[in-house]
């Protein structure tokens, strides 16, 4: 098991130092294999209550800076640790264009309706209960100090990677263990399954196929989203299998809520 005081260990830090010193220098680093880093990003926080568990890759530099504000103001008024963290997640977790693009994407499958809500955008906001946002790798990993894209190397088949998920992410899960799962990315897809094979989850609870809210991947989200037609579909994009994950995505929601 990880150290289960990281927040404790880096407080002092993250309350000492600036934004710039903190994501500009090793103060937070955790380990390195390689030309891979790993830097303490505070995403501990963990909602017992959630019905929806969203997973993304990793925290980019974007939501690790974002929750590192938001950490920083926690300690500058004297809150708990947990409320620290709890600010620091909801701050941080998928910030940016990535919220924005992942609120159209929920509210397209429907998953609003299931929760009872007026848009999935309120997981962000009055209704943060009933979500668990989080990554299969819960730090910020950096390779040749760019942001960890989910793919190479494979999670599963770096030692480092590999070690995260077990230490950080699987544990979590054990704690939701009747959640819905959202994958966000084929590298986390295949994470999922590897949890689900080690029986912590089955795979109606993974809801895998959702186009990664990244503004990168714009083509498929709106070919996902009925905004752009089949037959202007550059050759990236495989329409099929966006058809197909979209079929079984809301065959399994209607199911499982």
């Amino acid at each position: 098991m990880p150290d289960s005081t990281l927040f404790s260990r880096f407080a002092s830090v993250i309350k000492t130092h600036s934004i710039e010193e903190l994501t500009q220098s090793d103060l937070l680093l955790l380990k390195t294999l390689g030309t891979i880093q790993s830097f303490y990003a505070p995403f501990e926080a963990i909602n017992h209550d959630a019905k929806v568990v969203i997973v993304g890759i990793c925290p980019g530099q974007q939501q690790w800076r974002n929750a590192l504000i938001a950490a920083k103001d926690g300690l500058e008024q004297q809150l708990s640790e947990g409320n620290i963290l709890k600010l620091a997640k909801n701050s941080g977790a998928f910030s940016g264009p990535i919220r924005k693009n992942l609120t159209q994407l929920l509210d397209h499958i429907g998953l609003h309706n299931q929760l009872g809500i007026q848009t999935s955008a309120e997981l962000f906001s009055t209704h943060q209960d009933m979500v668990q946002m989080c990554s299969v790798l819960q730090q910020c990993i950096l390779i040749n100090g760019k942001n960890y894209a989910g793919s190479t190397p494979a999670m599963l088949k770096n030692e480092l990677l590999k070690k995260h998920i077990d230490d950080y992410f699987i544990p979590m899960v054990q704690q939701l263990p009747n959640a819905i799962y959202i994958p966000l990315g084929k590298g986390v897809d295949e994470v999922l399954n590897y949890v689900s094979s080690l029986g912590y989850l089955n795979d109606q609870q993974i809801l895998a196929g959702l186009p990664h809210p990244s503004g990168a991947n714009a083509e498929r989200i709106k070919y996902f989203l009925g905004e752009k037609p089949r037959d202007q579909l550059s050759r990236q994009t495989n329409s099929e299998q966006i058809d197909s994950a979209k079929s079984q995505i809301l065959l399994k929601l209607s199911k499982l809520l």
